[in-house]
Order: structure tokens, then sequence, then C-alpha cells
């Protein structure tokens, strides 16, 4: 360092000084490019889709590959959030909820067993709510888009957040 910038810093030790930062980097990842959505081919007769929410996947550590042989208990599908996803494009009956014993006596269980023929990840981008009823941010209304992938923990690249997976049984 020279005469005057050593100067400088000595004369600047007690001043404060500002660092601007960019978001611009968060903003980008945004904007990385998606592939298009993998519209998932029609559901046979001996196939059942399978909604699993991510939040309870990243809490159990769970996971599931194609291939795999499972054997599930299920519930019913909360279908209001699903329309909301969706918007009528995909129709999702059972789901695998962890919690759904903790919350009362159900009567409503379902068991299926197969193997994992396809697993789409659901990602949704999130808005501010424009409803007086809901605070805060809230899923885009049909805006949630599907990605096949090989399991749980392989994600591929989305828009918004990750919010579930469907998983396709056949069996």
């Amino acid at each position: 360092m020279g005469a005057r910038g050593s100067h400088e810093a000595s004369r600047n030790l007690g001043r404060h000084v500002h660092l601007r930062a960019s978001y611009e980097p968060l903003v980008r990842a945004e904007l990385e490019a998606v592939d298009a959505e993998d519209i998932s081919p029609i559901r046979g007769a001996q196939d059942t889709d399978v909604w699993l929410t991510e939040w309870q996947v990243g809490d159990d550590g769970f996971d599931v590959a194609l291939g795999e042989h499972v054997d599930w208990a299920l519930v019913p599908m909360d279908q209001a959030w699903s329309s909301r996803l969706f918007a009528g494009r995909r129709t999702v009956l059972l789901q695998r909820d962890i919690e759904a014993g903790a919350r009362g006596h159900r009567t409503d269980w379902t068991h299926r067993s197969g193997r994992v023929v396809r697993i789409d990840q659901v990602s949704v981008p999130y808005r501010p709510s424009q409803a007086p009823a809901e605070h805060g941010l809230v899923p885009e209304t049909g805006g949630a888009m599907q990605h096949s992938v090989r399991s749980l923990w392989t994600p591929r690249a989305h828009h918004g957040q990750i919010v579930g997976w469907i998983v396709r049984l056949r069996g």
C-alpha cells in the first residue's frame, strides 16, 4: 500500500463504511432456464397416483425411487389444495400423510402396494395474497409445474418452491 493509501486507511478507521449488496443472484436463480413441464401419461387401470408433501418428506428424510416396491397406508388427498395447484389439470385422490393418525381417529385409510413407475416433482411460485382472508404468500393458482424425476432426492430445475411429489404406483 502506498503512502496515500495507508494515510487514507488510518483516517477511515473511525468512520463507518457502508457496503452495498445486490440481490441479483437471487433473482437470476428464479429466471434460470427450466425445462418445459412434463405431462404425465394417462393413468392406467392398475395405476394409483399418490401425493407426498414436501415438508413431510424433508422432516422424515423419506425417499423413494423408480422401480421400488412400496406398501403404503393412505388417506384422501386435500382436493382444495390440489385444485389450487393444478386448476383442474391433474387429479390426485390419495396422499401419504404421516401425521394423519395423530389428528384423531380416521376411518378413511386405504392401503396400496405396487411398484413405483413414475415420480413427478411439483413446484409452484408463491405470490402475495390478494384475498383479505389470507395473509402472506400463497401458491399461484394453477401455477404448479411437474417434472419427472428418478427419486425424491434428485430434483430438477424448477420455478418457485417444490411443494410435493406425485408418485405413480402400478400393481
